[in-house]
């Protein structure tokens, strides 16, 4: 942060300083989480049968 010997000066770049790590914040915690990619059906049945119905219908059965 730059310091001045303004105090008004020295306020007004507080601010500004704050509300762009706030808004920085709020662009990370948006962010969508990556999915996560299953190479072959095998794979994805080793984590979780579930996945199965989930990903390809409510009739799959592993």
């Amino acid at each position: 942060m730059i310091k001045s010997t303004n105090p008004f000066a020295n306020y007004t770049l507080a601010i500004t300083t704050q509300y762009s790590e706030t808004k920085a914040g709020i662009a990370e915690a948006e962010k969508q989480p990556k999915r996560k990619v299953y190479r072959s059906l095998d794979s994805m049945l080793e984590e979780c049968v579930f996945l199965g119905a989930t990903r390809f219908g409510t009739n799959f059965i592993a």
